[in-house]
């Protein structure tokens, strides 16, 4: 990257006409394709999402849902203060998330940090653990 020095007319307060300096910053075009696409990437997949569908999962960590309206959102949670790994799928107020409305796992927490929901190919949601040993909550009626 390389600095170019413009002279460009200034106008001031004075009938006469002034040049300033202004230093332009050159940057190759595969910079700014480089740039761009790592910044549309970004906001793809950052951006909360407000529905899942089948064979799609939240992950713990940066995945959630947001309600169109931006009220709710859900995703995975541990409880303020807690001393253990103990990780819930809830659903919370987005201006008050300490407030948490609904809880899927209430009596069976993920016990690290790899927990999924996904929807499966029934309609059914399933929570589990990364290695898919442990199920913690399933909507599945059985009926």
């Amino acid at each position: 990257m390389h600095l170019t020095v413009i002279n460009i007319p200034s106008s001031s307060n004075s009938s006469k006409l002034r040049w300033e300096s202004i230093m332009i910053s050159s940057v190759s075009n595969r910079q700014i394709i480089s740039l761009c696409t790592f910044m549309v990437c970004c906001c793809y997949y950052c951006a909360a999402r407000d529905n899942i569908t089948t064979g799609e999962k939240i992950s713990d960590g940066s995945d959630y849902l947001e309600s169109p309206g931006k009220k709710f959102q859900m995703g995975f949670f541990s409880p303020e203060g807690a001393s253990e790994v103990r990780r819930y799928v809830g659903i919370w107020y987005t201006m008050d998330p300490k407030t948490v409305v609904w809880v899927a796992n209430r009596d069976k927490p993920v016990l690290d940090s790899t927990g999924f929901l996904t929807v499966l190919r029934d309609g059914n949601m399933k929570l589990q653990n990364g290695s898919k040993a442990h199920s913690y909550f399933s909507t599945d009626t059985g009926t």
